[in-house]
């Protein structure tokens, strides 16, 4: 298998810039998604250990686009304890990531995200944010989904919307979330020889695909209603799980 677009002829390429743009509308909606859309799609003709850094950078990039616009309603205190939980937990997954099958995790991973959905879809709630004990908690699974797979925003996803918070702050409370936790993973993986230049150049290629998505789906969410916009997040988190283990069954 190839290791960067460098390598692929046309029509992997345009399934990997294709995958790039719908995954950088997903993120500017719903403050969470791409990585799920990115890694599944270039997975499908570039390695993980390439696919992995790559969505981490670009979820960067695409948080620091959104980051003005949500500072306000982000939810910080909550998020302290949920991002020392990530901390614990982020080491665990970049070690999982290099010495565990990726197939069974690939299948939990996908399981774990429509078990998030249906959980959501069943009218379970919050009745208010947890506490630094539950968010602490919380982060140390994201953390080690998030290394692993790039892939660990579902626990986060649950905690934020599942309490009685507006969509707004539960968003921007995810986007920030991503940002921190994407620059911990950028680092563990360039820790770990996975940054490399042709991998810094794929990025540089592939980031206007994904800002201007970003960008499309950040006006699709400012003419969305708050009840409307619940019903899409389920609807995004059965589709992200069934793409993943699809994936993982098929490939």
């Amino acid at each position: 298998m190839p290791g960067t677009v460098w390598e692929l002829s046309w029509l992997p390429l345009a399934e990997v810039v294709a995958a790039i743009l719908v995954g950088g509308f997903v993120r500017g909606f719903g403050g969470f998604g791409a990585s799920m859309v990115w890694v599944v799609g270039m997975s499908l003709v570039l390695p993980p250990a390439t696919a992995i850094p790559t969505s981490l950078m670009l979820e960067v990039l695409a948080s620091l686009q959104l980051l003005p616009r949500i500072w306000r309603d982000t939810h910080w205190r909550s998020l302290r304890w949920l991002l020392a939980g990530v901390v614990l937990g982020l080491p665990l997954g970049t070690w999982a990531l290099t010495a565990v099958a990726e197939r069974p995790m690939r299948l939990l991973i996908g399981i774990v995200v429509l078990a998030t959905a249906i959980i959501m879809a069943c009218g379970w709630h919050l009745e208010d944010l947890p506490g630094p004990v539950g968010a602490t908690t919380t982060g140390v699974v994201s953390g080690a989904l998030n290394g692993a797979f790039a892939m660990g925003g579902p626990p986060a996803i649950l905690m934020y919307f599942s309490a009685p918070q507006h969509v707004a702050v539960g968003r921007a409370s995810l986007i920030a979330f991503f940002l921190c936790t994407d620059l911990l993973g950028t680092g563990s993986a360039a820790v770990g020889g996975l940054v490399t230049w042709p991998l810094l150049a794929q990025v540089a290629v592939l980031l206007p695909v994904s800002l201007a998505g970003v960008g499309l789906g950040a006006l699709w969410f400012r003419r969305t209603r708050a009840t409307d916009f619940r019903r899409y997040v389920l609807w995004l988190l059965a589709a992200l799980s069934c793409l993943t283990l699809t994936q993982t069954i098929f490939s």
